[in-house]
This record gives C-alpha cells, sequence and structure tokens, in this order.
C-alpha cells in the first residue's frame, strides 16, 4: 500500500499571494500530498505552509542551497538546474511512496474536464500496473484584460484561454520512475529503462486537462520571477507570450470557487 496516491513535486519562488489558492484548489479536488522545494527561504512563506505541513498535506524542502551557483539562473538548453534536481530530489527519495506524481507550477492547476468534483475517478481508472505516465494536455490562460493584478484570486479573475492545448506536463507512475539524475526538463519524466509500460499520449487523455495561468496581468508578468529564456520580461515579450490566450471564455472552475469560498466560511 503506497503512503500517498497523487502527489506533487513543485519549485516555488516570489508565488507567496498564489500559494494557498493552489494548495487549497487542488487538496480539493484530490491531491493528497504536495514535495515543496522552497527557493524563497522567508518567514512569510513558512508560517504559510505550516498548518499544511503540520497537516501533514506538504512536505517543504529549503532549496536556497544552489543560490549564486552555476545551477542557478535561467534555464538553458539541456542545463541541469535547481529545478531539474528538486523534481530528481524527489523522484530519488520518494517514488516509493506515491503511485503518481507531477511536475506542476504554482501556475498550473490540474483540472477535471469532465465535470466531475474530483481527479480521483479519472485516474483510478488508469491501471497502474501496465501505465508508466500520462502526457496530460496543456492549455494556457491570458491575461483577461487585466492591466495590473485584480483583487481577486487565480481562479476567477482568469477566465479566458487559447482554443487549443499547446503544452503537455507528465504525471508519471511511481513505480516505474527512475532516479532522474539526467531528467532536464519541467515537462516530463524519465523511466526505468527495464521496466515496460505504456505512456498514454495528449490525444489519448480525455476527462483531466492542466490549466496553465500563464501571463496573468501585464503587472504580473513583469514582476514574475524569470526562470525560463522561454518568457522574456518585457512588455513586447508579454504581448507575444498574451497573443492567442485570451480567445474563449471558460467559466469551469468557478465552481471550485464557490466551493472554496464556503469552505473558508466554515
Amino acid at each position: 500500500m503506497k503512503k500517498h496516491f497523487l502527489t506533487f513535486a513543485t519549485n516555488f519562488k516570489n508565488e507567496t499571494p498564489y500559494i494557498k489558492e493552489w494548495l487549497d484548489y487542488h487538496l480539493l479536488v484530490g491531491v493528497d500530498h504536495f514535495y515543496l522545494y522552497d527557493q524563497d527561504g522567508g518567514e512569510e512563506v513558512r508560517e504559510l505552509l505550516k498548518p499544511y505541513e503540520d497537516a501533514g498535506h506538504v512536505t517543504r524542502h529549503l532549496w536556497t542551497k544552489y543560490d549564486g551557483t552555476k545551477y542557478d539562473g535561467p534555464t538553458k538548453w539541456y542545463q541541469r538546474n535547481k529545478n531539474h534536481m528538486g523534481f530528481a530530489h524527489c523522484a530519488e527519495h520518494y517514488r516509493q511512496d506515491f503511485q503518481w506524481v507531477m511536475k506542476i507550477d504554482v501556475d498550473e492547476f490540474l483540472y477535471p474536464t469532465d465535470e466531475s468534483d474530483s481527479i480521483l475517478p479519472w485516474l483510478q481508472g488508469i491501471d497502474a500496473k501496465k501505465i508508466k505516465g500520462c502526457s496530460l494536455p496543456r492549455i494556457n490562460f491570458g491575461n483577461n484584460g487585466h492591466e495590473t493584478q485584480p483583487k481577486g484570486d487565480i481562479l476567477d479573475s482568469y477566465i479566458r484561454r487559447e482554443q487549443s492545448p499547446s503544452d503537455h506536463k507528465d504525471l508519471a507512475n511511481g513505480d516505474f520512475l527512475n532516479n532522474n539524475r539526467f531528467a532536464y526538463s519541467a515537462h516530463w519524466w524519465h523511466y526505468k529503462w527495464y521496466k515496460f509500460g505504456k505512456m498514454l499520449k495528449p490525444e489519448e487523455i480525455d476527462g483531466i486537462r492542466v490549466n496553465h495561468y500563464y501571463t496573468k496581468s501585464k503587472e504580473e508578468y513583469l514582476g514574475r520571477q524569470n526562470i525560463s529564456r522561454g518568457r522574456p520580461k518585457t512588455e513586447e515579450g508579454f504581448y507575444q507570450k498574451n497573443e492567442g490566450c485570451n480567445e474563449v471564455i471558460d467559466e469551469g472552475m468557478l465552481k471550485f470557487v464557490d466551493k472554496l469560498k464556503a469552505k473558508e466560511q466554515h
């Protein structure tokens, strides 16, 4: 029997205003544990995470020891950096403890598209003896017309997205994972070469996806922690990345906003 069924591996920095909503949402829809690699190291985020740690939902690793080293800074092509090292640490030390793990950021939300209130029915239907991983479709949400950070939370402030998924994030079966020492990606895992299993492709997956709150407002985009060369922190970069991400109004997340608010009131 595994200690956890569905877990996340996440690196974060300068995202304290967003973490509580992200954690509460995912606990609501079925994630039971989070391996968090804390690149902030500040008192505010420690205090915020303490109740989740005390409840057994979060394992937090202080991950500032690589600051200022060759493993710090924007990600280059096929470069081992502190983010990849966090994911590898999770695979190496915890893969016996969980059935499923996902590399996911604080601006990404796992969403049941089948109108379920939980991710679990979909995931429980996957044969963990045969499936080594699921390449989940990811769809980008845009700024929703916001120039500055709105007063509301992410899920009710950003309801406009691109037409179709433009990327993927992998959900891995812990039984098939290797130690991921050479997995230089935030999107996919590495698996044991001697243990055969099928990888589900995005086009084979129906009922679940990743909602990626890609740009947020222009103010938030320009102020974000730039850990990738793929999102330049310039106005030109914002307009380029935001283009095409506001085409469709999608209010599917709003029912979870109501549930989270009702839970807060109790």
